[in-house]
């Protein structure tokens, strides 16, 4: 990647990073507390919800930040390969744990507390193919890095 890219990309994941705080500290909290008094019958909900989406969302933020870590890394030779694949490891395991909170949480609103509908089943849908995306693009870097290694 050229300077110039590694840039932008740093801007994107900072950009990212902002938002996912400003939804943990603020829009999270304040559309769960609006739905607990337009809907009362659920109202109970909204402390493990909040609690679950903001790990969520702590755990997108790690993932963020293995990403700002193998952005440093790129450019060199050898060595970075070494250096960026424990930052892989960890952002793919971030990821798959954010997705599972999100499966967790559409399991249980759609099944155990039987509310929000088709679209608790379309959480979890998009929720596991998520993990099944990340999951094969780590399989796909893993022999992006042996060939860069093996150069």
């Amino acid at each position: 990647m050229s300077r110039h890219q590694v840039a932008l990309a740093r801007i994107l994941l900072g950009a990212l990073a902002v938002g996912a705080v400003l939804a943990q500290a603020v829009i999270v909290p304040q559309l769960a507390s609006d739905y607990a008094e337009r809907f009362p019958e659920v109202a109970h909900l909204e402390a493990p919800y909040v609690l679950a989406v903001v790990v969520a969302l702590a755990f997108f933020e790690v993932a963020l930040l293995a990403a700002w870590q193998l952005l440093a890394a790129e450019g060199g030779e050898r060595e970075p390969v070494r250096k960026a694949k424990p930052w892989t490891n960890i952002g793919m395991a971030c990821l798959c744990l954010m997705a599972l909170i999100f499966a967790g949480i559409c399991v249980h609103a759609g099944s155990v507390a039987k509310v929000g509908g088709p679209a608790m089943l379309f959480g979890l849908v998009t929720s596991v193919a998520f993990i099944a995306t990340v999951l094969a693009l780590r399989s796909k870097a893993t022999t992006l890095a042996l060939e860069k290694g093996a150069e």
